[in-house]
């Protein structure tokens, strides 16, 4: 049995609002809600250990080549170093990438001639 699909008004997705917000305690039955979204972890947030990182990043990043791998490790250790349990903390790929794009930082493929440049002296064209 197929159900037709009705989009909502601004005032039905108010009222809704409204009721979720007065009925805390009401939960939607598992199938109306997808899978993927109920199995979801949460993932959790450490100011100190990202503002340590990014640091570290903007630091370094013009000086060597810092790889997601390196940065997985150099986190680790910050994470050791603020006491943050290792078993509390989730690293993979998205949270990195994730966490460049929050902080816009980029590593830029220098050419071998461009990287060796001195930068003082190239103040001077610019």
């Amino acid at each position: 049995m197929s159900l037709k699909r009705i989009t909502l008004t601004e005032t039905q997705k108010r009222e809704l609002c409204v009721y979720a917000l007065n009925n805390k305690r009401i939960r939607a039955h598992s199938e109306t809600i997808s899978l993927n979204i109920k199995q979801q972890k949460s993932v959790m947030y450490w100011p100190k250990l990202e503002l340590a990182l990014k640091e570290f990043i903007l630091t370094y990043q013009h000086q060597t080549v810092l790889s997601d791998a390196l940065l997985v490790k150099k986190t680790k250790m910050i994470a050791d170093g603020l006491d943050i349990p290792q078993d509390a903390l989730q690293f993979f790929l998205g949270w990195l990438h994730k966490f460049k794009d929050r902080n816009r930082i980029h590593q830029q493929k220098l050419d071998r001639k461009a990287s060796s440049a001195d930068e003082a002296a190239c103040q001077c064209f610019t």
